[in-house]
């Protein structure tokens, strides 16, 4: 499912610094159980991102070092005393969530663990002030420490001084995180009362609308998987450079029949994407019929999307295409990944 191609000039592991924009209106217990959620939502989609580029590593062009875990920034909230309630920040710069199971996670480290020092540096006094980060203030200090996280990642090897967030005695500690190779792109949760879902060639945004309506783990990977094919087969690029337009009359004429091409492509790939990464691609079929029954007059009956019934006979062909072609020592090996992408035309 694409949504279109937006580009939000930048992307976290996980965008819980959506909420510097809404703030409690009064501080409370509902004001601190609202961002835990969020947290909550922000896990999962951590969770579901993680598998994906992590199962797929070995068919990817581009990849990148992870760790499974994803931090945020106490400024990047406007409610700041609410945000300390629901997650401690005993330091600025904290833990937000970890997959279970990940390299952060075999370490030790956990949720709302406070972070103050990374590979010996001390992260907030080392940080260069920044006035803005494309227009945003509340962000520019973190966007510094998710690059120079990414940056310590391709070492292989990370070193994290933290503090455990917690009502006793807390004791710092240092450990070492060794990550994995990963497909490269990053997650976002976007709160939204929308159903939204959309690539940008790096980044994958999903609304929490969205992933309320997902009924399991499987269909919030299908929803995901799609959005990440996008990245990985460089539809962004590949649309650039077949002459794509945009506006008003893009989903018609040429600009309409190139997009409708890439959302055939991110269909197929997205079934062998969630085989790896260990969800039933059983799980896009359910979605779609869902989804496709009780919103196919929006979006997705546009010239750019096949209608859902005709996307749920796609997805049968390639799973059927997945049992013929049998795992291999890697996992399913995708077609359209494995071999050079096809001129869109």
């Amino acid at each position: 499912m694409n949504m279109a191609f937006k580009n939000t000039g930048f992307g976290l592991l996980a965008a819980v610094f959506m909420l510097c924009g809404s703030s409690a209106a009064a501080f409370g217990n509902a004001a601190v159980e609202s961002y835990k959620s969020l947290q909550a939502k922000d896990a999962r989609l951590l969770t579901t991102g993680y598998r994906l580029v992590t199962g797929n590593a070995a068919f990817c062009r581009d990849t990148e070092m992870r760790a499974g875990v994803a931090l945020h920034d106490i400024a990047q909230y406007r409610d700041r005393k609410t945000a300390r309630a629901a997650y401690g920040f005993q330091n600025d710069i904290a833990v937000l969530a970890v997959v279970e199971g990940s390299p952060a996670h075999q370490a030790g480290i956990r949720t709302n663990d406070a972070i103050f020092r990374l590979n010996d540096t001390d992260i907030l006094n080392d940080i260069t002030p920044m006035q803005k980060w494309n227009g945003d203030k509340s962000i520019a200090r973190f966007v510094q420490m998710r690059d120079r996280w990414e940056a310590a990642l391709k070492s292989g090897e990370v070193t994290v001084t933290l503090d455990a967030n917690s009502d006793s005695t807390n004791t710092s500690r240092t450990v070492s995180i060794t990550p994995v190779k990963a497909c490269q792109s990053r997650f976002q949760l976007k709160p939204s009362k929308k159903f939204e879902a959309y690539a940008d060639g790096r980044l994958v945004s999903i609304s929490t609308r969205m992933m309320s309506y997902t009924a399991d783990e499987d269909e919030l990977a299908a929803v995901v998987a799609h959005e990440l094919a996008h990245n990985l087969l460089q539809h962004l690029q590949r649309l650039e450079g077949a002459g794509h337009t945009d506006g008003l009359f893009s989903a018609f004429g040429r600009s309409g029949r190139l997009t409708k091409q890439t959302e055939i492509e991110a269909d197929r790939l997205s079934v062998w994407l969630m085989a790896n990464a260990g969800y039933d691609p059983q799980g896009a079929i359910r979605f779609w019929n869902r989804y496709g029954k009780e919103h196919g007059k929006g979006i997705f009956s546009a010239p750019t999307h096949y209608r859902y019934k005709k996307r749920i006979k796609l997805f049968e062909e390639e799973i059927a295409k997945m049992i013929v072609a049998g795992r291999g020592p890697q996992g399913y090996a995708p077609p359209l990944l494995t071999s050079d992408f096809a001129d869109l035309e």
